[in-house]
């Protein structure tokens, strides 16, 4: 189903469904486009036919009082399921629907994030390629020790948060100011001893070593591209990969393996820190 097609369905399944639950209500043009345009994406880099579960529509706080009605919410993400299992496509958990303000959108604007909810991880990525989930379920458990992005060649941030937001807004943990980089560009999380990169329906996209995605599981030398900035992922004395036994990780690296160089260059790095957010 192509973009068109599937903004077409969506609209018409809404208007159905608010005639019969919510006779008046109305959900603005912006929200449908947004909304099919997220649901295509995920439908594209979904590797299992397992489509994300929760769905956040951000917008500016006059916008969302429109939305306070669970009936709304609810006629929403009826459309959305309904959407994705008519394109063969499937949610492994019930899907959810919230609304975020942010004063920074405009009136008439709206972002839609993505995600899978923490407590299925292990069970939605089960039919993946080992190489895509890490093998996460036999990963150990807990923060992962050591780690840091190494972000434009020129600075060094710590993942000492379980959690870590990545894109131009200033409430991310780690903020990029470029403008290739969406406001909510990408996010980091530790899940069972390992940390997985998740983009959160970017404009521009995430890539790890030059392959587009929308969530991968992250080793020691991996290059991570928001839209073209780069980000080294590293670790200092990291376990080994799954499959590798009774070698050192990395030890003796293929010569094509993406690595990053630190120099005394002028730090000309769009990035800066937050490592003091109460968000940690």
């Amino acid at each position: 189903m192509n973009l068109q097609k599937l903004e077409t369905r969506l609209q018409n399944l809404v208007e159905v469904e608010l005639l019969k639950i919510l006779p008046g209500g109305n959900v603005e043009d912006i929200v449908i486009q947004k909304l099919a345009g997220s649901i295509q994406h995920n439908m594209h880099v979904t590797k299992n036919k397992a489509l994300p579960d929760v769905y956040t529509l951000v917008m500016h706080p006059s916008t969302a009082e429109n939305w306070v009605d669970e009936k709304l919410l609810a006629v929403v993400l009826h459309s959305i399921t309904a959407v994705a299992q008519e394109s063969g496509f499937k949610f492994t958990i019930p899907p959810i629907i919230t609304v975020k303000i942010d004063e920074t959108i405009q009136k008439d604007d709206v972002e839609i994030l993505t995600s899978f909810r923490m407590e299925k991880m292990a069970e939605t990525n089960a039919t993946t390629p080992p190489h895509e989930t890490g093998e996460l379920q036999n990963s150990a458990e807990g923060l992962p020790e050591n780690c840091f992005l190494i972000v434009e060649g020129v600075k060094v941030f710590p993942l000492s948060a379980p959690v870590v937001n990545i894109g131009r807004r200033l409430d991310n943990q780690l903020v990029i100011d470029d403008p290739r980089v969406s406001r909510n560009h990408a996010q980091l999380r530790s899940i069972k001893g390992r940390f997985v990169v998740f983009d959160l329906n970017s404009t521009g996209g995430t890539f790890v070593n030059g392959q587009r995605t929308s969530q991968s599981v992250l080793y020691p030398g991996d290059v991570i591209s928001l839209a073209g900035v780069a980000l080294i992922f590293g670790q200092d004395s990291p376990p080994a990969q799954p499959g590798i036994k009774n070698t050192s990780p990395f030890k003796n690296q293929v010569s094509d393996r993406p690595t990053a160089v630190l120099n005394n260059e002028e730090d000309r790095s769009t990035a800066k820190f937050k490592l003091n957010s109460k968000d940690q």
